[in-house]
């Protein structure tokens, strides 16, 4: 009989969690700025109460300031990724000549090792490659990412406005701001860090889209495992447009590597430590079933989402043994 009920409970369990995973993926339009607001919220709350206790203001005004704070950091952003597409738009004939003779050497290498392409010829490279196309979907990803973040601030605001002077006394909850508010505060600082050591290397390299990229390497890091890896790697097209195979190309991918790697398993680990207590098989699970719910904002949403679910569930005697496998306790 016991047998039976545990069996249930598990079919159950199985079958909210699909439910779940559905609606989540349906609502996603809505459901991702919202737990964007959330972790913003989570990270914006201790630095106005920290304005707010340091200069003695009122709470509406200390308010006022953290939010004009946050919006000026998102037009400058916004404005040095424009600037950064239009140079690279301005000089779009100049790549697309370097297409065309890297084509052209590639094809002379390539008959030199025996291998016949006349039935493609370096013309039709530039034609090929989709530089307006790529660029077109940048720019509508950019403002919908803009169009987004009106939608996350707003939903802040309610979040921070409809805050109890007091806060919650749920022991809980508590627990759950602190963990997720200490490695926001913790992931941000270590990817500014990578990501102006990057900025550093791009512009003593006069890399073209430098701006973008750094900013693209510290959103990037937020990916766990595999947001390093494609910090590194993102640039390098634009690397080899603009220097080819030379030492430069090799210097760049040499420095990027050098930093993703000191940062990421040297510095990080010291730094944050096991705060999070996830076994790192379920931060992989948690990255791949949240990127396939909600994409790319779902994996750099998946490693605090994964700590506030384990914080919860070890809080109840039910789901506790789940907490224990997230944790990587088997036994």
């Amino acid at each position: 009989m016991q047998n039976y009920e545990k069996i249930n409970t598990v079919c159950l369990f199985a079958l909210t969690f699909m439910a779940v995973a559905f609606v989540l993926a349906l609502t996603k339009t809505v459901m991702i700025p919202f737990t964007l607001s959330v972790f913003l919220y989570l990270i914006l709350t201790p630095f106005m109460k920290w304005v707010q206790t340091r200069f003695k203001l009122a709470r509406w005004l200390a308010l006022s300031i953290t939010l004009f704070i946050f919006v000026t950091l998102i037009v400058v952003v916004t404005w040095l990724i424009s600037g950064s597409i239009d140079s690279f738009i301005q000089g779009i004939d100049q790549y697309k000549d370097r297409v065309d003779n890297l084509s052209a050497a590639a094809e002379v290498k390539l008959k030199d090792l025996g291998f016949d392409l006349s039935t493609f010829s370096p013309g039709e490279s530039a034609q090929i490659t989709p530089l307006l196309p790529t660029l077109k979907k940048v720019t509508t990803s950019m403002l919908g990412i803009l169009s987004n973040s009106v939608l996350v601030i707003i939903f802040s605001l309610f979040l921070i406005t409809g805050e109890s002077v007091h806060g919650s006394q749920n022991e809980t909850i508590i627990k759950v701001k602190n963990s997720i508010a200490k490695y926001v505060f913790t992931k941000l600082v270590i990817s500014l860090a990578t990501g102006i050591l990057s900025y550093i290397v791009f512009l003593a390299f006069d890399i073209e889209l430098a701006s973008m990229f750094a900013i693209l390497t510290v959103l990037l890091n937020f990916i766990p495992n595999i947001g390093s890896i494609i910090a590194v790697l993102l640039p390098i097209p634009v690397v080899i447009l603009q220097y080819t195979f030379g030492w430069q190309f090799f210097a760049i991918l040499i420095l990027l590597s050098v930093f993703q790697i000191l940062i990421g398993n040297v510095l990080e680990p010291k730094v944050m430590g096991k705060s999070m207590g996830l076994h790192p098989v379920a931060i992989l699970l948690s990255l791949t079933f949240w990127g396939f719910i909600w994409g790319i904002p779902g994996m750099f949403l998946s490693v605090p989402i994964m700590a506030a679910m384990k914080i919860v569930f070890e809080s109840y005697e039910f789901t506790r043994p789940l907490a224990g496998v997230m944790e990587g306790k088997l036994d």
